[in-house]
């Protein structure tokens, strides 16, 4: 394993809105995985991210998490703080009108310069960073948006999603970038399934649905108790258009919330995953191999056992 990933398990927390946070960070490294957090779980808040992350570091004496961040939500220099305090080794990076939910209206241009001057010191300081994607990235734009490499999610995983299966797009990836650092970010249930894409030449495979449904998540034990009774066949698909692409949200919905929302469904989610009635949780194709409520620990070895 790449020393970047300095975990006992190839095994990432994947980056969930409101459900990476600092408790469950912990457990995922007390439990030998690579932990997360997401800046969505903080909104507009870059100042809790940054005293979660410092708790993070002292607790475990580790630098070794793994941080996502949406480009435009905070100034590029705050994120270049973040990562700076303390030489994060890891972060993702989400932009582009296919890929978030935000409408910019900077041109194509403009965004690469803008990522150019984020990214560029913070790669001087030895952050290997990594895109989400949905689609495959040509080896030229990889070049130019200073990447390392991509987190791939595809249609079985949660939240924003495509239409294309994770390991088809993990080796039409694969195939463009042969050297890039590939993390498939959806739909892993299985110690096979971490096995096979190992195998394949992922250096580490994200985990989201299983760590959301461990005994140490955020959500409420009710909402966990009703989601492990569920297969992704009753996993719902919110469309949304971005332009001229089409992406689904993938979510077990309870029932519908009917307030006011925004793009990315953060009430219902935070409703959802308090146990309300009302509301969804962002859970993809994992949920099939979930059937009771394990711990972090009990749910990255078992993932990790054919290695």
């Amino acid at each position: 394993m790449l020393s970047i990933f300095n975990s006992k398990y190839p095994i990432l927390e994947a980056c969930m809105n409101k459900g990476s946070t600092l408790e469950l960070a912990l457990a995922v490294h007390r439990a030998g995985g690579y932990p997360s957090l997401c800046s969505w779980t903080y909104n507009s808040r870059p100042k809790l991210m940054q005293r979660e992350l410092d708790k993070f570091v002292s607790i475990t004496g580790s630098n070794h998490i793994h941080l996502s961040f949406e480009l435009y939500q905070y100034p590029s220099s705050i994120i270049q703080d973040i990562i700076y305090s303390h030489n994060i080794p890891t972060i993702e990076i989400i932009y582009g009108d296919k890929n978030t939910f935000k409408k910019t209206t900077v041109t194509e241009q403009e965004l690469t310069k803008d990522l150019i001057e984020l990214l560029k010191p913070i790669k001087a300081a030895g952050t290997k960073v990594f895109k989400r994607i949905y689609d495959t990235v040509d080896q030229d734009t990889m070049n130019l948006h200073l990447l390392d490499g991509f987190c791939i999610k595809g249609k079985e995983s949660a939240g924003f999603s495509s239409r294309i299966p994770v390991k088809t797009l993990f080796l039409a990836q694969l195939a463009q970038t042969p050297n890039a650092i590939l993390i498939p970010y959806g739909g892993v249930g299985t110690a096979e399934q971490v096995k096979d894409y190992i195998d394949l030449g992922a250096e580490i495979v994200a985990v989201g649905t299983l760590l959301a449904l461990s005994q140490e998540s955020p959500l409420s034990d009710k909402t966990k108790i009703s989601a492990i009774k569920k297969q992704s066949t009753d996993l719902k698909h919110f469309v949304h258009n971005f332009g001229n692409t089409t992406r689904k949200q993938t979510a077990l919905q309870f029932d519908p919330y009917l307030g006011e929302d925004d793009a990315n469904g953060t009430i219902g989610l935070l409703r959802g995953m308090r146990g309300k009635k009302d509301g969804h949780i962002y859970l993809g194709h994992g949920i099939n191999h979930v059937n009771d409520l394990k711990s972090c620990k009990e749910i990255i070895q078992q993932l990790s056992s054919r290695l």
